[in-house]
């Protein structure tokens, strides 16, 4: 165990800038710690809603972005388009950077990590729902600021929330865009 190591690795992903709002040329676009941040109060909050383990949901959503220290925010997805063998690549190193970082806590993350990689737990399936919600909820925002087309992060987000409630609040999402 080595607070200060994880001390350190956690602060890069606050310098961290997603990669889909700078190719977008989004002016000061969220890092990767931002994002994080409101996936996990997503997480912590809607849990229960969502009738899944909240501790293991909030765990997900902490460290989800944590191995991009290691990978940088690579692009996998563009649109309704994906690169399953970068993907699998990218979570490979991801998994490791987190086994690394983690190293010697009282649980294994990297374990936590291959579970939603896997996307086969209530937790895991609701998690990425989540993650996609959030990213379509900053291009709402990004659109509205600086007056961006992100047809693409719409469209992408789209093809993954099936969740219900998940999904009415992402249709919501897109009357609101329409206005």
């Amino acid at each position: 165990m080595n607070i200060l190591h994880l001390a350190f690795q956690v602060g890069l992903s606050k310098k961290l800038k997603r990669t889909g709002w700078v190719m977008n040329s989004i002016k000061e676009p969220e890092s990767v710690a931002e994002h994080g941040f409101r996936v996990t109060v997503l997480a912590m909050t809607l849990a229960s809603y969502l009738g899944v383990n909240q501790e293991k949901l909030i765990k997900m959503a902490i460290i989800h972005d944590l191995g991009e220290t290691a990978t940088g925010d690579l692009v996998v997805e563009r649109g309704s388009k994906l690169d399953k063998d970068k993907r699998k690549k990218k979570e490979k190193i991801e998994k490791e950077a987190i086994r690394q970082i983690l190293f010697g806590y009282e649980e294994d993350y990297a374990k936590l990590f291959q579970e939603m990689i896997e996307r086969k737990s209530p937790e895991a399936a609701v998690f990425w729902e989540i993650d996609k919600l959030e990213m379509a909820i900053q291009a709402y925002e990004y659109e509205k600021e600086q007056g961006k087309d992100l047809t693409e992060f719409f469209d992408n987000a789209g093809a993954y929330i099936k969740h219900d409630h998940l999904r009415k609040a992402f249709e919501d999402l897109l009357k609101m865009r329409k206005v």
